[in-house]
């Protein structure tokens, strides 16, 4: 009888051992964490795409009223949208990551530009109050990148210089 019930127990230890290892349920009596405080910084995955363009000067395209708004792509579009070009084209498009966060992608083909074949544009905003209670998205960040007529430089999107 001692070496049956012996035998039980271990078989029982076993099967509760493999039990156990299976079990990918994580303990759950901890609250989780969260973040109360806005981030003050963009988060890595934009900073990297940010990385990928030239970056552009907001003082160089506009001012505060013009670069501030109701539609982040018709303020992008005032600002970047108006190009000359040899019959190319222009596609342009929002993208919402967050809530308060716009992107707007203007891509210019066919540009009038002897080494310049296409030009776009990665251009963020930032949704924040107005002064009379409105809701208005605010330019924080633009940059640029270009891609080359053939045998004037590179062909893939790029900030290096065409030549």
């Amino acid at each position: 009888m001692c070496k049956s019930l012996k035998f039980a127990l271990a078989i029982l230890a076993g099967i509760e051992m493999s039990l156990t290892a299976c079990n990918t349920i994580s303990d759950r009596s901890q609250p989780t964490p969260t973040s109360t405080t806005p981030a003050q910084t963009p988060p890595a995955t934009l900073q990297a795409k940010r990385e990928d363009y030239q970056s552009i000067a907001l003082s160089d395209v506009g001012n505060a009223d013009t670069l501030t708004g109701n539609d982040p792509q018709a303020i992008a579009l005032s600002t970047f949208g108006n190009i000359e070009s040899e019959g190319g084209s222009q596609n342009v498009t929002v993208d919402y990551p967050q809530a308060n966060q716009a992107i707007v992608t203007i891509t210019q083909t066919g540009v009038a530009d002897d080494s310049v074949g296409s030009i776009r544009y990665r251009v963020e905003f930032q949704q924040h109050s107005s002064p009379n209670g409105g809701k208005q998205w605010k330019m924080i960040w633009a940059g640029s990148q270009v891609k080359c007529h053939p045998g004037r430089g590179h062909q893939d999107w790029s900030t290096e210089l065409c030549v």
